[in-house]
């Protein structure tokens, strides 16, 4: 009995190791403003998300894109509010929406202002989280 005990107390820390390392962290950067690059991105995250249930996902958006983020403008709102839903973080580059003109007030509350998208993708990685660039 003790051997059988024994064996299951080893497979379920086999099994519970193995999920830990089934945990990936990515950085998703997006700068494009094209539509076709902005589909792509939340088909990929979705992809992601069925298939690594556990992943965690933070998207930045920055440049053109950080239309995408904003209350009242951007395409493909409610792709953005469903991946959301999912565990999905939403950044918005400050220096973007500043460079441009979008008062912070116009970002749509799911998202959170980062100064600059750049440094908030090196920070990431800093942190062990793989990074990913949207479009082309």
């Amino acid at each position: 009995m003790k051997p059988f005990i024994l064996f299951l107390g080893l497979l379920g820390a086999l099994l519970s190791s193995t999920s830990a390392r089934a945990q990936y962290k990515i950085v998703w950067e997006i700068a494009s403003g094209d539509t076709a690059d902005q589909r792509m991105l939340y088909k990929q995250v979705n992809n992601v998300l069925n298939a690594a249930p556990g992943t965690q996902i933070e998207l930045v958006f920055h440049g053109p894109a950080i239309v995408a983020v904003l209350k009242d403008a951007g395409f493909f709102k409610q792709e953005l509010l469903a991946v959301h839903k999912r565990g999905v973080l939403i950044a918005a580059c400050g220096n973007s929406l500043k460079n441009r003109g979008y008062d912070p007030q116009r970002v749509m509350p799911e998202a959170f202002i980062v100064p600059a998208a750049i440094v908030e993708l090196v920070k990431k990685q800093d942190e062990g989280w793989r990074y990913i660039k949207a479009g082309h």
